[in-house]
């Protein structure tokens, strides 16, 4: 039972024999581990199994992870992209009937998945994005035949059809296999969307946007939160 404190770290008593001493916290992962982790939430596993391969918790592989995100995995910089691909997929939030929707934008030329969008399958979210892509210096852009496209983007800068989406279309079935959350019929459930952000981060950095080479491993994670 707790008994106090001795030089500011916590004191225990033994119920049984009354013996006082102050525990010895674990030590602290290796930078190889918080790298181990990263690299193999990234292929698929959860962040459940991550932990019991290293043996560690989740919640402290969901902290490497969200500090990787957060310090090394920045969205695309704009720059030109003169055909884009533009799709949607589904996710959930809280519960299977809160349903989150995906809004992504696919780089033709380089296959670099350059922005992508959190929300409702409305006009609001699909126009955020679109937004953002006027940085990118975009000509044309590809779509499927969702009405939203339609009422969005200016004829003669837009081609609906999915003859023409077939970058981001394998890039949605690349997603789908590399995270769990995105697969059809998934029992996977996100608690905020936040991480969905954050997961959608690893996986352009890891897989379309060529950032999964050998140099990678060597980079220094940050130290774990106290």
């Amino acid at each position: 039972m707790k008994y106090g404190t001795a030089r500011g770290k916590p004191r225990w008593r033994c119920r049984a024999c009354w013996s006082q001493f102050t525990g010895t916290p674990a030590p602290r992962p290796k930078p190889a581990a918080r790298q181990a982790a990263v690299t193999l939430y990234s292929r698929g596993l959860s962040l459940r199994a991550t932990g019991q391969l290293l043996g560690t918790t989740a919640q402290s592989v969901l902290r490497w992870v969200c500090d990787y995100v957060d310090a090394l995995c920045p969205k695309p910089v704009p720059g030109s992209a003169p055909v884009v691909e533009i799709d949607e997929l589904w996710h959930y939030v809280g519960f299977k009937a809160n349903k989150l929707w995906i809004w992504k934008a696919v780089d033709r030329a380089t296959g670099r998945l350059i922005d992508w969008q959190c929300g409702d399958r409305s006009e609001a979210a699909a126009g955020a994005l679109l937004e953002r892509l006027q940085a990118w210096s975009v000509r044309l852009f590809c779509t499927d035949s969702y009405a939203s496209y339609e009422t969005l983007l200016r004829v003669g800068r837009h081609y609906q059809g999915n003859d023409q989406t077939v970058r981001v279309e394998r890039d949605n079935g690349r997603q789908r296999h590399w995270i769990a959350a995105c697969r059809r019929k998934s029992i996977v459930v996100s608690k905020t969307v936040d991480m969905v952000n954050r997961r959608m981060a690893l996986y352009a950095h890891f897989h379309p946007n060529g950032q999964a080479d050998p140099k990678m491993a060597r980079l220094p994670l940050l130290a774990p939160s106290a």
